[in-house]
């Protein structure tokens, strides 16, 4: 007579302890890879948020040259930001002059819907005075010959016929019409902030855009701590900086702490404090 062989009750427990043991052991070594995993992208896209905010305002300030603050708040800021630089070349009757503007391959053309005023840099202090105009159209005279103009003059515009614009009335604005050889800056005027997220209401975004005009959120996750601070030589940093003292800011301190929820598998929420001086290198 055959008889069957099968597993005893003994067995059968023992078997099912040690699978369970190792279902437990895989689940454990999945969760701690899914926590570290989520720990990881909470972390990066903390740092990404205040890194990418500092970077964004870092790249306007250094650009900026001596008086280019409108406005300094420690959550707003207005900067006169330059264009594009010129040299009058030409000077015409009926308050007209020709200008060469800066350009050349690799370089952007000069987006004129931007342009809110110019700039004109004294030649002995070197330094700027600026006026704000309505608009490009209001100080601009399209055709005529503005390269020949210049060549007349002594310039060489040979290939750069582009580069040249006849500007008109400046003096409605300034006190003096630009002299030959004076160099003119045209500017627009942007606005930056921090205010309360289109994104996320529950945090602060990072805006930047025309000054009066629609602003555009770049970066969101910022808390309320985050805020601007400025340096006037050695006074130290001071939350907000108006009236005169705005030509005298050396250096703009950048805060901005991210916030951000857990992800699955997450724990907790994480912030992420980051701080820049961004050293204005025209200033002087």
């Amino acid at each position: 007579m055959r008889t069957r062989a099968g597993f005893t009750l003994v067995e059968a427990v023992v078997a099912l302890t040690i699978s369970s043991l190792i279902v437990i052991l895989v689940s454990t070594v999945f969760l701690v890879q899914n926590r570290y995993y989520a720990l990881q992208l909470q972390r990066s896209r903390a740092h990404d948020n205040a890194r990418t905010a500092t970077d964004l305002v870092s790249a306007d300030l250094r650009s900026l040259m001596r008086g280019g603050f409108v406005v300094a708040e420690r959550d707003r800021m207005v900067l006169r930001a330059p264009l594009a630089l010129a040299v009058v070349c030409a000077v015409l009757p009926s308050n007209r002059v020709v200008v060469h503007l800066q350009g050349g391959p690799g370089i952007a053309p000069l987006d004129t819907t931007e342009v809110t005023g110019f700039a004109v840099r004294d030649p002995v202090t070197a330094r700027w005075s600026y006026f704000d105009i309505p608009g490009w159209p209001t100080i601009t005279q399209p055709g005529g010959r503005p390269a020949r103009d210049c060549a007349q003059n002594g310039a060489d515009t040979t290939g750069i016929a582009d580069s040249f614009e006849r500007l008109r009335r400046l003096d409605d604005y300034a006190p003096t019409l630009p002299a030959l050889g004076e160099v003119l800056m045209l500017y627009g005027e942007t606005e930056i902030r921090y205010q309360r997220s289109v994104m996320d209401s529950s945090s602060i975004g990072l805006f930047r855009g025309r000054y009066r005009g629609t602003l555009q959120e770049l970066v969101t996750g910022m808390d309320t701590t985050a805020h601007f601070q400025y340096r006037t030589g050695a006074s130290g940093y001071l939350s907000t900086v108006s009236g005169a003292a705005l030509d005298a800011i050396d250096a703009v301190r950048l805060a901005a702490r991210a916030h951000e929820r857990p992800e699955t598998g997450g724990q907790s929420e994480l912030t992420y404090g980051w701080a820049v001086n961004v050293y204005l290198r025209n200033s002087r």
